[in-house]
């Protein structure tokens, strides 16, 4: 059986070792990265469009479409 019988924090990395024969010998060790808490960063809230901005897209998309229907008659 293998049993924990080092473990300790060092440059950010956590050591374990571990021995398979009652703590004679150290049969492997495993170096695992502190885990650091993410902090997402801050989003600024998205505003709606206004009217001024929604009748704007309106009319280039109305454009649009009359010229792709006149050129599909061509």
């Amino acid at each position: 059986m293998v049993e924990l019988i080092d473990q300790y924090e060092e440059d950010g990395y956590i050591y374990k070792k571990y021995s398979s024969d009652g703590g004679a010998t150290i049969s492997h060790e495993i170096k695992e990265m502190v885990p650091v808490e993410y902090i997402p960063p801050e989003v600024p809230p998205v505003e709606p469009p206004t009217l001024e901005e929604m009748q704007a897209q309106t009319l280039i998309n109305t454009e649009y479409l009359v010229v792709m229907s006149e050129l599909s008659n061509i």
